[in-house]
């Protein structure tokens, strides 16, 4: 008997991580230049000791985005999961880490930054050097995790529901589309190109991504409301 819970809980997080990275999105776009990611350490740390709002609001934003989306991955993974089990859980497993990894990098810039920042701000030459040496403090620097790896399993699953017909075709492009816009954020860090991030940002944070989650959950949520009908016992 299938349970149709997970289905319900992954299908409402991601509807709710689709508006969440509307707002990720505005939010980077918001940033002050000096606290986009590429920047220097020392930019950077001046820049967030003078006005650290936008940045520690982005910084809840994605923890929250690795929290939910665990459960995303969950969900849209099982749905698909009989389509090649050992693809999906091989890529659902490196999504959940990449998700994970956004979580603890952002819960611990939030704590560590307005330290780290004050620290540089009022340190001597010999602190502030140390503070530039010894970095990155990112634990996911170029994204390999937390933009490839999610950005792997999206476009696996979808490839997948692609070549089984069982999703729409035009879900299927909206989440390859997804996939390679992940990738691009990946793509701008390796290269240190802000003006990279920020197209992936007005592109996939606020147009594509948030439309293909939004629109896998409402399919789970359907899915999952069919599965409960059919598993309700019968009154005669």
């Amino acid at each position: 008997m299938k349970d149709s819970s997970l289905g319900k809980l992954g299908g409402n997080c991601s509807i709710l991580l689709g508006v969440l990275y509307v707002f990720i999105g505005i939010t980077y776009l918001l940033l002050p230049p000096d606290q986009k990611q590429t920047s220097a350490t020392d930019q950077f740390l001046l820049s967030f000791a003078q006005d650290p709002l936008m940045q520690n609001i982005q910084f809840w934003e994605f923890a929250l985005s690795g929290l939910i989306g665990i459960a995303v991955v969950l969900g849209i993974s099982e749905s698909v999961r009989s389509l090649d089990e050992g693809w999906v859980r091989w890529t659902s497993n490196l999504a959940i880490l990449g998700f994970a990894v956004v979580t603890i990098n952002n819960f611990r810039s939030f704590a560590f930054q307005p330290w780290l920042a004050a620290t540089y701000l009022n340190g001597d030459e010999v602190t502030r050097t140390a503070i530039e040496v010894s970095g990155p403090y990112n634990l996911d620097p170029q994204g390999w995790l937390g933009f490839g790896a999610v950005g792997l399993w999206v476009l696996v699953v979808n490839l997948l529901a692609l070549r089984a017909g069982s999703w729409p075709r035009s879900l299927n492009y909206l989440g390859i589309a997804t996939a390679l816009v992940y990738w691009l954020v990946v793509v701008g860090f390796v290269l240190g190109q802000e003006t990279i991030i920020t197209i992936a940002a007005a592109l996939g944070g606020i147009v594509l991504a948030p439309a293909w989650y939004i629109w896998a959950g409402l399919k789970l949520r359907q899915a999952s409301v069919k599965t409960t009908v059919s598993l309700a016992p019968d009154p005669g």
